[in-house]
């Protein structure tokens, strides 16, 4: 894929970094949370739950799976249903508890706040009772066993326990009932046809005997009167009325039978194929003895969870925020050049005081003539092909102040001011991680001057004003100092001359004069009398309009060769990359270079434009300084 269109990719050690550098932001997102969980816990209402078992006891037959979580199931959308609500409702008088009637209260202020206010009921008591009712009731299948696991809460423990108990005995009281309905309706009725059936059938056979006890008078009474032909219609419409009666009696008999049969048979068929299940309770509700609600570790572990996640994602809101390059490893990833050093962001201390004050006698200033000076630098822009008159020969004037003692009308040294500034935190808290940057950088000095390659004359620039170059490089040369190296340290940013103004504000010699034959070095320098340290300011208030030409020109060159001589270090404090030309001019004089980077606000673009426009200087990049770090971020 195109470089464009790559995914990023993130390593294990971006994350780790990216923890590291944010774990402080995560650390007080986790103490806010905890701290909010800890005034819920205090605020909070504990609540209390109250549980119990009932056992569903199914004869269905074994294996039928379906069958008994039917019933099961069935049973729990009754422990649920509103009507065993209701009844506990009525009974505990849940409609008048201020935990039940909580909203009727809160509606009735709405309501008294807006000026309109229904009439209350009983009914619409008991149904916002009945909404928290449900709300708090919880039932459950204990796993595929025929065990109910039925629980509610309350912010009284007792309360909870006696209203949990009487939802289990009103449905067993109801399942209880209903039973007894239902078997007492089908024996009613049983009762009633069977006595039907057997009066039917008593009635026939008493009609039949009754019958057989007439026709035996009448037999003997119609003998006496017409023995012949009246026997002979006699006894055919006897046995008519006799076949009727048998018949009448065997049909009763005979549907009377049928039906105890029938009755045998269902009784047989239900115990074997109908579920019939019973309910009982087999652990009574107890008031609980501690609160379910809220609980503290839960709420804790909770808390630092989103702790975590709120922490870290306002780092990485942080990090989309910040632009700019922020860690050694995006130098090198972005740029392939090392990053030698991150100095972080350091305030200067009120209490810190001046070591040295520097009491200069204004009177003895020599004024310099400022024309004079102008052509002594248009001399060095022409460059040594081109003719000068000797009065104006400003290259003799430089041999002769570089040579010549310094004059007793001048004084021989002058004191560094030690004034509110972030570079005397090398000398006064050398343990401090602002020292530990820049021993970072001398080792890597260091390292390079063990390799064979002597790195003397280091120039200090960077990509963009304001990055802190000055501090870098009189920190660096401080601490070069105070480890015992001669050490010079030089303003050759011509540009802004914030170096100068610093550690020595009042001086008048400096480079310029050096360069131009006015001064000589022992009378433009200054020193810190603690490190021996020697500053070399710019001096002259005048501006160079054409620096480039003055940092290129063959004077700094022997200047510096000069100043090789006699210190160990060169440190070179010089204009930023961009937009000026000056540092390419002055790439020649210089061992190496450290490019200094602001953290945090200089695009990794940017610097990158930097290393192309400057890339004949590749061979002299000792690396890339991230300055002005926040060690918080």
């Amino acid at each position: 894929m195109a470089p464009d269109h790559r995914l990023p990719v993130v390593s294990v050690a971006d994350v780790a970094d990216f923890l590291w550098r944010r774990v402080s932001i995560i650390s007080l997102t986790c103490l806010a949370m905890w701290g909010i969980a800890v005034l819920y816990l205090i605020v909070a209402t504990p609540k209390f739950t109250a549980e119990a078992d009932l056992v569903i006891e199914s004869k269905a037959p074994l294996g039928d799976t379906a069958s008994v979580s039917t019933i099961v199931e069935s049973q729990i959308g009754i422990i649920k249903s509103e009507s065993i609500a209701r009844d506990v409702i009525r009974k505990l008088d849940l409609a008048k508890d201020p935990e039940f009637a909580g909203q009727i209260g809160i509606r009735n202020s709405i309501a008294r706040l807006l000026g309109w206010r229904k009439p209350e009921t009983e009914a619409i008591a008991i149904r916002y009772a009945l909404e928290v009712f449900q709300r708090k009731l919880s039932v459950k299948r204990v796993g595929l066993t025929y065990l109910v696991e039925v629980s509610f809460e309350s912010i009284d423990a007792e309360r909870a326990a006696q209203i949990l108990n009487t939802v289990a005995e009103t449905y067993i009281g109801r399942q209880m009932d209903a039973k007894y309905k239902s078997t007492f309706r089908d024996e009613t009725w049983i009762k009633d046809r069977l006595n039907e059936l057997t009066n039917q059938a008593s009635s026939a056979q008493k009609a039949l005997e009754d019958y057989y006890k007439n026709r035996k008078d009448m037999a003997d009474s119609a003998d006496a009167v017409d023995p012949g032909a009246a026997r002979s219609q006699s006894t055919t419409r006897r046995q008519g009325e006799l076949r009727e009666l048998v018949a009448a009696a065997e049909q009763s008999t005979s549907a009377l039978d049928n039906f105890r049969h029938a009755l045998r048979q269902m009784d047989a068929v239900q115990q074997q194929s109908l579920p019939v299940f019973e309910a009982r309770l087999i652990t009574e509700a107890l008031p609980p003895l501690r609160a379910s609600s809220p609980k503290g570790l839960v709420v804790l572990g909770i808390s630092t969870v989103a702790g975590l996640f709120l922490g870290i994602a306002i780092g990485i809101l942080r990090d989309l925020s910040y632009r700019g390059i922020r860690t050694s490893g995006q130098v090198w990833r972005e740029l392939q050049v090392p990053c030698i050093a991150v100095v972080p962001k350091v305030k200067p201390q009120a209490a810190w005081r001046k070591l040295t004050t520097v009491l200069s006698d204004l009177a003895e200033k020599r004024p310099v003539n400022l024309g004079s000076l102008h052509s002594q630098i248009s001399s060095m822009r022409i460059g040594p092909q081109s003719v000068v008159t000797p009065a104006l020969d400003a290259e003799r004037r430089a041999k002769r102040a570089l040579s010549s003692p310094p004059s007793p009308s001048r004084p021989k040294s002058r004191s560094i001011v030690r004034a509110e500034s972030p570079i005397w935190t090398i000398t006064d808290a050398p343990e401090s991680r602002f020292t530990e940057s820049f021993l970072e950088i001398k080792l890597a000095i260091d390292s390079t001057n063990r390799s064979g390659k002597r790195k003397q004359v280091i120039g200090i620039t960077s990509t963009q004003a304001a990055a802190g170059t000055s501090t870098v490089a009189a920190a660096l040369a401080l601490l070069l100092a105070h480890a015992g190296s001669r050490v010079v340290l030089v303003d050759c940013n011509l540009r802004n001359r914030s170096l100068s103004t610093a550690l020595a504000p009042t001086a008048t010699f400096g480079i310029l004069d050096v360069m131009a034959g006015a001064a000589s070095v022992s009378e433009t320098t200054w020193t810190d009398a603690a490190s021996q340290l020697v500053f070399l300011p710019v001096g002259n208030d005048s501006r160079t309009p054409y620096a480039s030409d003055i940092l290129g020109s063959e004077k700094l060159d022997r200047l510096l060769q000069s100043l090789r001589e006699t210190y160990e270090y060169v440190i070179v404090d010089l204009p930023p990359l961009a937009p000026f030309a000056d540092v390419r001019a002055a790439a020649h004089l210089l061992d190496s270079f450290i490019l200094v980077v602001e953290w945090g606000r200089t695009k990794v673009s940017v610097v990158a434009r930097a290393l192309e426009a400057c890339n004949s200087m590749d061979d002299l990049m000792l690396g890339i300084t991230l300055n002005k770090a926040d060690l918080n971020y």
